[in-house]
């Protein structure tokens, strides 16, 4: 069994299966990148390369996988993004609890909370009801909804 374990090739196979258990446990696409590389340099383990050019394979096979392949799998397969808190409620409505305008900051009523305001343009009349378009510190931005 030592023999067994003497053997690069093996060594270098047992890490790719424990950077793939690692990947499947986290599911955060950060291990499988070295899975890759370790595959690779158990390629040129067989292929008689040293320790050194086992470990150059490594290096390169798992930075090349991590920089030109990460992206394209997390587009793909982490696409879905929830917004939360307070950016969840850009885009929703609220209703002016004062006058707003451009440079006066004032207050709107938006998703059962009193925020600070701003118009984004024209003058809003106390009562009119919002759509606020961005969120600045704990400030929304906002337009009188048409309509």
């Amino acid at each position: 069994m030592a023999e067994f374990f003497s053997n690069p090739t093996v060594i270098w196979i047992a890490v790719a299966v424990a950077f793939a258990i690692i990947e499947a446990f986290t599911l955060g696409l950060t291990t499988i990148w070295f899975s890759g590389g370790a595959l690779a340099a158990a390629v040129a383990s067989m292929m008689g390369g040293g320790l050194l050019i086992q470990a150059i394979v490594f290096i390169v096979v798992s930075g090349l996988l991590l920089v030109f392949t990460r992206p394209i799998v997390k587009k793909h397969f982490n696409n879905k993004t929830i917004d939360t808190n307070v950016d969840a409620i850009v885009g929703s409505e609220g209703i002016a609890q004062t006058d707003l305008d451009t440079y006066e900051t004032g207050q709107v009523k938006a998703d059962g909370k009193v925020w600070s305001a701003v118009s984004s343009g024209e003058k809003i009349e106390k009562g009119s009801i919002v759509v606020i378009k961005q969120i600045k510190g704990v400030t929304l931005t906002v337009e009188k909804k048409e309509g």
